[in-house]
């Protein structure tokens, strides 16, 4: 037999408060509740791209090119100081002309009758040139580059595409600028190497072209 003592004691105690958190009748076993983290909502998320957005638009603004000069590609310096523009980058050092970071064809670098090794690049003699084969027709007397024309036009259409997906206040000030190309070349590439490139940006349909120097001092403008 039971002891009534022990029957007394059960009344005595506290009842179980998770018997009845979610009206479960007496004598049920409790459930386990399981905290779940609470699901991203698209307003955060939207937030989220919208800073993220603003902060690539004011990085590009502050700089648009990031140049590093190196053994191969020196610029010219200048007394005036003037903001580099959101435009289609075109570097041409003495080893090879990129548009927008990505190579487009290589520089032909010649020393006393033969390829340049890598001391010979900062050598006065050396000379450089494009190769016939990368140009219209094959011919020497050619202006058109033909791989750097092609490089430039996806390079302008992928502008043109990234410009449509932005909103309309910030796309109106980046479409001032969508013929225009900046040229970051060597300072001792030689006068029909640069001539090559301009008429060939001209040729992709970017008819405002701008030099881009480094500044040396003197009273910004």
């Amino acid at each position: 037999m039971s002891d009534p003592n022990d029957d007394l004691d059960s009344l005595d105690a506290p009842p179980n408060p998770a018997l009845f958190a979610s009206g479960a009748p007496r004598g049920a076993r409790p459930r386990r509740v399981h905290d779940e983290p609470p699901g991203l909502s698209m307003t955060s998320l939207m937030d989220m791209m919208t800073i993220m957005l603003v902060y690539l638009l004011v990085s590009i603004s502050s700089d648009p090119f990031s140049i590093k000069e190196t053994t191969v590609l020196r610029l010219s310096r200048a007394a005036s100081a003037y903001p580099a523009v959101y435009t289609v980058p075109l570097q041409a050092n003495k080893r090879e002309i990129t548009v927008d970071g990505r190579r487009a064809l290589t520089v032909r670098c010649t020393y006393n009758g033969r390829s340049c090794a890598d001391d010979d690049y900062g050598r006065p003699e050396a000379t450089f040139s494009i190769d016939p084969a990368y140009k219209e027709g094959g011919r020497a007397d050619s202006l058109l580059l033909l791989p750097l024309q092609k490089a430039l036009q996806d390079a302008v259409q992928a502008m043109n595409a990234q410009n449509a997906a932005l909103p309309d206040e910030i796309r109106r000030r980046y479409e001032a600028n969508r013929g225009a190309a900046t040229i970051i070349a060597d300072k001792d590439l030689p006068y029909r190497l640069i001539a090559e490139l301009v008429y060939t940006a001209g040729a992709a349909g970017l008819a405002d072209i701008r030099f881009a120097v480094a500044y040396a001092g003197g009273a910004p403008r």
